[in-house]
């Protein structure tokens, strides 16, 4: 066998090494070249910026997120540089550190390292993407490099009360782990098992603590699952946590085009060929069963997700596939051919991702942002309609924004907000109140123009980009 091949399906120390400084490095450059923030990427910097501590964790139920990323962020932004380069740095420096645990500090084939480290979901929707996913996959990884070096300590249990702090998706994948240090918790480890539950039923009681939902019920109720619970509901779920995730630019997107009988199909499959995976650890089987199922049902009953959420199942897969492989036990060629088949297609879309974000622009926040800079005065005041999808553009801009009718500066949103449309009359009191000709108004889409009958479009930006964040800017002048 070639030697090469032979230290990539090995565990090639030197490769390894080479490898995580290569994508680590280019990550970070790809990212600082290519890559423009859209709104969900800023709202956790603005909400960490412009929120003291105490009032920043009062307010983070509002965004269905622990308090975690939003406490790393703070710390981000008191530097003195630009804000867009401090996000991208700040998530960046995660990404390195989690490359740096996949490809030195655990242990599995080389191979594999490179097709997990190029996959849609690390490359690009946790890598590229600035969201706290990123820390569900950092601490999980570093709870199985303590696991396998059998370091089951206090460090452990820490790192699984964070692990909850991060998303409602790391809470499953600490209990997916706690699951498996249960199934092997015999003599010492029972008591040291006893000790980790411990740690993860804190960090469970935290996660709701922090995030359960304290505003208007009727609010929190459209964050939700609002889809009676069918037939339907179900096969959403089970598709989108298999054929998209595995089989991901092969199939529609569930979230964007339903289900289908060959989705469900392929899904089945897909399930059958993960058993076969693992059934020789029946632990290892049991847990990865346990995070699946657990992760199908918060779809079904919680929140259905998209591509984003989907992904935590890629991630259970790999940690699975850790566990699995550290105890040295043989592995068919068969085996190893099939987890390799698994990480074609994540791999190829991952790519084509990374391709697309370079060719167009990832939102068109940014253009809007540089064109507010330099063509409309400070003391003018920008107008928004719609302030969940136009934060981004204030950020940008390095300025706040105006809603009406409170006519108050904003920078931040609160998810659960309703839109709410101004009339021409409103506006042109609103430019009376401060002191000006005329008002600019920014739409997310094309207003309605008999309820706005003098505004005056200025500028359009419908370029062609990734998430289809489009806007439009108008002037409107002071009437009599």
């Amino acid at each position: 066998m070639n030697l090469t091949l032979q230290r990539l399906l090995t565990d090639s120390k030197k490769i390894n090494l080479f490898f995580w400084i290569i994508t680590s490095t280019g990550l970070m450059v790809y990212k600082l070249s290519f890559h423009e923030l859209w709104k969900d990427e800023w709202q956790a910097w603005l909400v960490a910026r412009d929120l003291s501590l105490s009032n920043m964790l009062a307010f983070i139920n509002y965004e269905g997120h622990p308090s975690l990323w939003y406490l790393y962020l703070k710390v981000w932004t008191i530097l003195p540089i630009q804000e867009y380069i401090l996000l991208q740095l700040s998530h960046g420096v995660l990404v390195a550190v989690t490359l740096y645990y996949l490809f030195v500090r655990i242990s599995l084939p080389t191979l594999w390292k490179i097709l997990i480290s190029l996959s849609y979901f690390i490359v690009f929707e946790y890598g590229v993407i600035n969201r706290g996913y990123i820390l569900v996959i950092l601490l999980s990884i570093i709870a199985l490099d303590l696991i396998v070096r059998n370091k089951r300590s206090w460090i452990l249990g820490l790192t699984l009360l964070l692990l909850c702090q991060t998303e409602a998706y790391g809470v499953i994948i600490a209990a997916a782990i706690t699951v498996y240090l249960f199934l092997n918790s015999e003599g010492k480890n029972l008591i040291l098992f006893r000790k980790t539950i411990l740690w993860s039923l804190t960090g469970l009681f935290l996660f709701v603590f922090t995030v359960f939902p304290r505003g208007n019920e009727d609010d929190f109720t459209r964050a939700y699952n609002q889809q009676s619970f069918s037939i339907n509901v179900i096969h959403e779920s089970i598709q989108g946590h298999l054929a998209n995730v595995f089989t991901i630019g092969l199939i529609d997107d569930t979230a964007s085009n339903g289900v289908s009988l060959f989705g469900f199909m392929i899904s089945i499959l897909l399930f059958s060929i993960l058993v076969w995976i693992f059934i020789r650890d029946w632990r290892v089987l049991l847990s990865m069963i346990f995070g699946l199922l657990a992760f199908i049902i918060f779809g079904i009953l919680i929140f259905s997700g998209g591509v984003r959420q989907w992904g935590m199942v890629y991630l259970l897969f790999v940690l699975m596939l850790i566990l699995s492989h550290y105890k040295k036990s043989k592995w068919s060629l068969y085996r190893y051919i099939l987890v390799i088949t698994l990480m074609i297609a994540p791999m190829i879309h991952g790519i084509k991702a990374l391709i697309t974000d370079a060719q167009i622009p990832f939102s068109n926040a940014q253009e809007v942002g540089r064109f507010i800079k330099e063509n409309i005065p400070d003391n003018v005041p920008v107008v928004v309609i719609n302030k969940f999808e136009t934060a981004p553009v204030g950020a940008y801009a390095g300025r706040s924004l105006y809603e009406l009718p409170s006519g108050e500066e904003f920078t931040y949103f609160k998810w659960l907000e309703k839109v709410y449309i101004p009339t021409e009359s409103e506006i042109s009191l609103f430019a009376r109140f401060k002191n000006v000709g005329g008002i600019v108004l920014l739409s997310p889409s094309p207003i309605d123009p008999k309820r706005f009958p003098n505004a005056v479009l200025w500028q359009e930006f419908s370029n062609e980009n990734f998430k289809r964040e489009n806007y439009w800017l108008y002037s409107i002048p002071l009437t009599k």
